[in-house]
């Protein structure tokens, strides 16, 4: 059977994208609760407790780790790991920057991977002592990214961010029921407050979904070719592959980050790299930048999201 985790990275941030991931597991069965034990003892669980301070290097290592082991190879540079885990991405996201200047904030700089001090190598022993003598098998992973610029587009337009980040959740599921087949079993983290989903969908024919009684925690949904869906609360702590998605996730968003804070480190020297979440030091990092982005015309939609 197929079974796919999908989550999310940067929901709330005020600079940075917003970051949708799934990877999907092959397995005989699907033994929730054995296979997150065995995670947790591997510190593969939701990123937000591996990713912590001073821990990126072990979110770069699996995550390399993973996208290799997913069949899309070890990318050598950020551009080429983009490239790998989100095809189509950098040419539909350069395809919204307002002009060339504005593009290179995000694009004008390319970073040489490893980036933290992560190493592919240790990333690999670890999915190796995951999967030890089990049939399990990682077969795809994959990201959707949405950028500020993106983001502030469809806010103009009506669309709020809860939308985006459910339509790159289901750009994710049918890209993997195009390249894998079905059925999928679809375990995505709860979406902000949506829990109606059904009613949301843009990719998939209401006709072709029936709505599964709900579990505790949980909203499940049957959708005709495609497989089962659940939103479940808590997900990224409660399913292995909701966790390697949040951690492939995270390391997606943090590179993207870090290259922005790299292009206006060019400018700066000795500029503070910030998180782009709401704390001190991404204010003072809006604040620090404020005559650069203006004399390299940066355009502000493009930098800080509205929402």
């Amino acid at each position: 059977m197929l079974v796919m985790g999908v989550d999310e990275n940067g929901l709330g941030p005020r600079l940075g994208p917003l970051v949708a991931t799934s990877v999907v597991l092959e397995a005989s069965r699907y033994p929730r609760a054995a296979l997150c034990k065995r995670g947790l003892g591997l510190g593969l669980t939701d990123s937000k407790e591996t990713g912590g301070f001073g821990r990126m290097a072990f979110i770069e290592s699996v995550a390399l780790a993973l996208v290799e082991r997913g069949g899309a190879g070890l990318p050598a540079s950020l551009d080429d790991f983009l490239d790998r885990v989100a095809p189509l991405s950098r040419p539909r996201l350069r395809a919204c920057c307002p002009d060339e200047a504005t593009a290179r904030q995000c694009w004008g700089v390319d970073l040489s991977l490893p980036m933290f001090g992560g190493n592919a190598a240790h990333g690999r022993q670890l999915l190796d002592k995951l999967i030890g003598r089990s049939s399990l098998r990682i077969v795809d992973v994959q990201s959707r990214v949405a950028c500020a610029g993106m983001l502030n587009a469809k806010l103009s337009r009506g669309t709020n961010k809860l939308a985006v980040d459910l339509e790159l959740f289901e750009d994710l599921i049918a890209s993997v029921h195009v390249r894998h087949g079905s059925p999928l079993l679809v375990l995505c983290g709860m979406i902000g407050g949506i829990r109606d989903y059904a009613s949301r969908f843009t990719r998939f024919d209401s006709n072709r979904v029936e709505a599964l009684a709900d579990r505790r925690g949980q909203r499940r949904y049957a959708v005709d070719r495609v497989g089962e869906l659940r939103f479940e609360v808590d997900a990224d702590a409660r399913h292995l592959p909701v966790a390697l998605a949040s951690i492939v996730g995270k390391y997606v968003r943090e590179v993207c980050m870090h290259r922005i804070g790299a292009f206006y480190r060019n400018d700066l020297p000795g500029l503070m790299l910030a998180s782009g979440y709401h704390d001190p030091v991404t204010t003072r990092f809006i604040q620090a930048t404020e005559r650069s982005r203006r004399r390299l015309g940066i355009a502000p939609d493009c930098f800080q999201r509205h929402a």
